[in-house]
């Protein structure tokens, strides 16, 4: 996951506060003060930083456009940041490793596979030790 820019954020925040799938037009409707253009460079980066994902194809009055959807929750990416944070702020690869851990099991990231694998890898590191 990435570091979002301002303007990303700004426009993340908009469509994670949203009720339904977002058109360029709605985030305008929203925050005029943003141009269409910005918008439209954004939603793109947003997309292939895995961000936002295309919901549908809708219809305006105007125009035919994509309407987007969060793919990433707002709590995952402020976890994902405070991870990424004490990364750059504390070198210890065993807490970043902690940190790391933890971060995944608050979120919808990861399964019971992972889980019983994380287990796993501690189980056997303890038979070692013994």
């Amino acid at each position: 996951m990435y570091q979002l820019f301002e303007q990303e954020r700004k426009i993340m925040e908009i469509i994670w506060n949203a009720e339904k799938p977002c058109l360029i037009s709605d985030i305008l409707h929203i925050d005029p003060s943003l141009s269409r253009n910005t918008v439209a460079k954004a939603l793109v980066a947003l997309e292939k930083k895995g961000f936002l994902k295309v919901d549908s194809i809708r219809r305006t009055v105007t125009r035919t456009g994509r309407a987007y959807v969060p793919a990433v929750t707002r709590k995952e990416y402020e976890l994902q940041k405070k991870f990424m944070n004490s990364i750059s702020q504390n070198h210890s690869l065993k807490r970043n490793t902690l940190n790391l851990c933890s971060t995944l099991l608050q979120t919808d990231m990861v399964d019971e596979e992972f889980v019983n694998e994380l287990e796993n890898i501690i189980k056997d590191y303890k038979k070692r030790k013994e």
